[in-house]
Order: structure tokens, then C-alpha cells, then sequence
């Protein structure tokens, strides 16, 4: 009968010495943040002196480098010549990390030292990805089962899904940004394999419109000698009957149905006249991300001025706790 308010005195001296700890951790905290202030009050003439000096290194030396200007193409790939264009990205990047300056001269000019970096990334339009079919819209939704999220669709596996994407072109300084990158995209879309692929494809395209345009004649020729004979006769809808010709009604949907395959077919041909067709161009434009902030050397020398103190201190304690 005597053990059980034995054992509930331990648990109550237990629980106490837990929140003591806890109340213990969480001084520490504040007395941590306190001091933290205390060093930037004490060193703030230092602090600011050398943020003052930061930031006029920082105005130095971008005054006396060229900053490096974005320039944009906006590509559909047409031909399945999408892993091309990223192969071909990604041979140049190579060459320019490597300093093949020979391969460079040849597509860039004497301008070629001037190429940082070249990029290319997908437009991902996941609406018009789900909207091409049924089997595509299928396969979506088990990948959003698969995946519990649209991150999948960034994975370069499925690159080829996307019929647009941006080519990105960085050069260091202003000065022709425009010729230089054309220079890049003319060494892209000369390729013989796809030039030859989309010469057959548009002339194919031509047959089919003249092919068309034969039909179309030739149904107009029979209606014509057929007109005589016809019998018209006007529906509830305002829609015409026909009469007198059982194969009149289906020439008819023919000759539409001819006509919007022109349609198709004339936008296809507008669309792919190029193996990598140009839907907008941007020159020239002053990239933040790829340019030195004002804020990078009064950062780093404020970051190091407050590791040798870090250090200092932690050398103290460490003394302290071996003592």
C-alpha cells in the first residue's frame, strides 16, 4: 500500500526536471538572439563601414565588366526534331565549358568568346497536352495518380510532348545580340536530314490541296449537269432538301469536307514551312539572374566580419566546457 505514493512523488520530480530543461532550452534561445543584437549594436560603425565599402567594390567592378544580355527564341519543333534541338544545346554548352574555340568561330564568328551559355526548355501547356486525345488524357491521369502531383511534367522525358519551347541565348555585353544569335539558330535549322524531310512533307501537302481542289471541280461539273433535274424543296429548318439524286447529298458532304481539309492542310503548311519555326524573338534583354547583384560584396564581407567573431566566441566555449 506504501509503493504507489513512492512512485507518484518520482514521476512529479521527473516531469519537473523535463519542464525545467525545456524552460532552460528555450532561455538559451533568447539569450542567443539578445546577443546576436548586442554584436550588431556594438559593431555597427564596423558593420556599416563595411557595407559602404561593399557596395562601392560591387559598383567597381560592374562598371568595369560587361553585363550579360538574354536573348530569346520562341521555336516550335516541327519534324519530331525536338531531341535534336536539345542535343544540339547541349553539344554547344559543352563546347563552350571545353574552350573549343574552333567550333565555336564557326557558328558564332570572331564573336564566339563572347557565348556563356545557351539554354532551351519546354512551354509546358498541360491543357492542350491533355486535350490531343483520349489515350493522352488517360495517361495523364495515371501519371497524377502515380505521382500525387504535375511535377511530372517537367521531366525531360516528356520533352517531346511539347510542340513549343524557349531557346535561350546568353551573351556577355550589348553590343550585337541580335546577329549573334540568329547565328546560333541558322546553325540549328540547317540540317539536311530535316530539310529533306520537310521538302517532301510541304510538297506532299501541295498534291493534297491541288488533289482537292480536282475533286471539288469535278463535283461542281456533276451538280451542274444534275441541275436540271433536281428537285428542291424547303424543310421545317429552313434546311434544303434534295430530291431526284440519291448521291447528290453525299457529293456535297464531300466537297465540304474537301474544303476543310484545305484548311488543315493550309495551316500545316504555314506552321511548318521551317524544321524549327519561329513563334517570337526577344534581343537584347539585361539578365538579373545572370548578372552580379549589388548586394554580393557587402554580403560576403559583412558574412565573413561575423564568422571571425562566430568562431572567436565558440573557440570560448568550447575552453570553457573542457575546463
Amino acid at each position: 500500500m506504501q509503493d504507489h505514493p513512492t512512485q507518484s512523488s518520482s514521476d512529479e520530480i521527473d516531469l519537473g526536471v523535463v519542464f525545467e530543461k525545456i524552460k532552460l532550452f528555450f532561455k538559451s534561445i533568447l539569450i542567443g538572439i539578445v546577443q546576436v543584437f548586442q554584436f550588431f549594436w556594438k559593431h555597427k560603425f564596423v558593420l556599416l563601414g563595411l557595407l559602404v565599402i561593399g557596395f562601392v567594390l560591387q559598383y567597381y567592378i560592374k562598371s568595369i565588366s560587361e553585363p550579360t544580355y538574354t536573348n530569346q527564341f520562341l521555336i516550335q519543333t516541327n519534324y519530331k526534331s525536338t531531341e535534336y534541338l536539345y542535343d544540339k544545346v547541349n553539344s554547344i554548352n559543352a563546347k563552350i565549358e571545353s574552350k573549343d574555340t574552333a567550333d565555336l568561330k564557326v557558328i558564332f564568328g570572331n564573336a564566339y568568346a563572347r557565348v556563356k551559355e545557351v539554354e532551351v526548355e519546354p512551354v509546358i501547356d498541360v491543357y492542350s497536352l491533355v486535350n490531343e486525345s483520349t489515350e493522352t488524357k488517360e495517361t495523364f491521369e495515371l501519371l497524377l495518380d502515380e505521382f500525387g502531383d504535375f511535377s511530372f511534367v517537367e521531366d525531360k522525358i516528356n520533352i517531346n510532348e511539347y510542340p513549343t519551347h524557349k531557346l535561350k541565348i546568353h551573351i556577355k555585353g550589348k553590343q550585337d545580340n541580335e546577329s549573334i544569335a540568329k547565328k546560333l539558330y541558322a546553325s540549328f535549322a540547317e540540317n539536311p536530314f530535316y530539310e529533306k524531310k520537310k521538302n517532301l512533307t510541304l510538297e506532299n501537302l501541295q498534291e493534297q490541296l491541288l488533289e482537292n481542289k480536282t475533286i471539288r471541280s469535278q463535283i461542281d461539273s456533276i451538280i451542274k449537269e444534275q441541275k436540271g433535274t433536281l428537285d428542291f424543296s424547303t424543310a421545317d429548318n429552313n434546311s434544303i432538301n434534295f430530291s431526284g439524286s440519291q448521291n447528290l447529298q453525299g457529293l456535297l458532304n464531300l466537297k465540304r469536307l474537301s474544303l476543310e481539309t484545305d484548311l488543315e492542310l493550309i495551316e500545316k503548311i504555314a506552321t511548318e514551312d521551317e524544321v524549327l519555326k519561329i513563334v517570337d524573338t526577344t534581343f537584347g534583354v539585361y539578365d538579373d539572374e545572370k548578372n552580379i547583384s549589388y548586394l554580393v560584396i557587402p554580403q560576403i564581407l559583412i558574412g565573413l566580419y561575423c564568422l571571425v567573431f562566430l568562431l572567436v566566441y565558440l573557440k570560448k566555449k568550447i575552453l570553457n566546457f573542457v575546463n
